[in-house]
């Protein structure tokens, strides 16, 4: 029987935030992982008992008699490593796992998702995104550091990755834009789709909000755009071209990004909402809007298309490889653009058909490569056959 030890620790609050893409990522691979093979290999998973961590997981730790290794620090990962001999050490997010030394009886597989901090180094409006004038200035310095060490940033990354033996990444941008970055690493790279994420009971029953609104998410994450769409959707508000809808805004909107706003009876924000409440308000929206400037894959548009909703997505990175031709593009940096495609897209809505066939041509690549990924985890090769 395999021994898998299961990284759980980066499915846990992340850089401030509660949820991310990269955790949601983890969790729906552990649900697989557990329910279809865990009767194949002995799992070990390991999080710090600290932080945040779901309740079902928890709860699936102790129904399937899973083996817990606490930790505090990715110190503690080398201890875990060094003290029992694993089969496979899986991490769906090993970005920060190029020193950690790993034993040659095991094998070391982990999940790249993009390359943001190489082909996403700032925004001219990150200050935007910051409430204090120095944190602005030190965002403003960040930012040009990183584009003045983007050499650099491209070699600490290779680090990470040169570090597993298998790699997945979660499409075919990103399984190109490593070669591109590293022609000559010498890794076999297989692209796996993003498996579509745990939601065990949406609350879609009824309308959230009664009126017509179109949704932004992520609005406190400087890639994912929202000071220039909110910059669009004020001005079709000022030219009264908006009057029948609402804007729902998702992620604590930063002060700056606030005083933009003129028409504030327009706007209903919140903070946070569960991922059950979010699945809510996907359904019942009018129009997403999802004007990122980075993307390892775009789950968020698909899950607004589940719905047969019309999304307005960004023509970047992996995002037309996921969305086909389902949905409205622009380019995320033109904000006339972003209000034109707005108004085309309330009074045109994309084909449920249309919308449907590309979800479903995902949907089963995503659920069948999620079975493969857990198949090679228990396998645990060293190369991909």
């Amino acid at each position: 029987m395999k021994s898998i030890l299961f990284d759980l620790w980066q499915a846990q609050p992340l850089a401030g935030y509660k949820y991310h893409g990269g955790a949601e990522y983890i969790k729906s691979v552990y649900n697989h992982l557990i329910n279809f093979f865990s009767e194949e290999c002995s799992i070990t998973v390991f999080f710090n008992p600290a932080l945040f961590l779901d309740e079902w997981i928890l709860e699936s730790i102790n129904t399937h008699k899973i083996t817990i290794e606490p930790i505090k620090t990715k110190a503690d990962i080398q201890k875990i490593l060094d003290k029992t001999k694993y089969d496979v050490f899986y991490s769906g997010l090993p970005y920060m796992y190029g020193t950690l030394r790993i034993p040659t009886e095991t094998v070391f597989f982990g999940t790249i998702h993009g390359l943001r901090s190489i082909e996403f180094p700032g925004d001219d409006f990150a200050y935007k995104y910051y409430a204090s004038p120095w944190a602005s200035i030190k965002s403003f310095i960040k930012n040009k550091i990183k584009e003045f060490y983007r050499k650099k940033n491209i070699e600490l990354l290779k680090k990470g990755i040169l570090n597993l033996d298998n790699i997945v990444c979660v499409s075919n941008h990103t399984k190109y834009a490593i070669k591109n970055f590293y022609p000559l690493l010498n890794k076999n790279i297989e692209c796996l789709y993003t498996p579509q994420k745990v939601c065990l009971s949406p609350k879609i029953d009824k309308p959230i909000i009664n009126d017509k609104y179109i949704l932004l998410i992520n609005c406190d994450r400087i890639e994912k755009n929202s000071y220039r769409a909110i910059v669009a959707l004020e001005k079709l508000f000022s030219k009264r071209l908006l009057e029948k809808h609402k804007v729902v805004t998702i992620g604590k909107l930063p002060p700056k990004i606030i005083k933009t706003i003129v028409h504030k009876d327009k706007y209903i924000s919140y903070d946070y909402v569960s991922t059950e409440s979010l699945e809510g308000l996907y359904a019942n929206c009018d129009i997403f809007l999802y004007p990122t400037l980075n993307e390892g894959f775009g789950m968020p548009p698909l899950e607004a298309m589940k719905y047969g909703k019309t999304c307005i997505v960004s023509a970047i990175c992996s995002v037309p490889e996921v969305c086909g031709d389902a949905v409205y593009y622009i380019n995320p940096y033109d904000i006339n653009e972003i209000q034109t495609r707005i108004l085309l897209a309330i009074e045109n809505k994309i084909s449920e058909k249309k919308i449907t066939q590309q979800l479903q041509l995902i949907s089963e690549k995503q659920n069948s490569d999620l079975h493969k990924l857990c198949q090679h985890i228990t396998n645990a090769y060293k190369t991909f056959k």
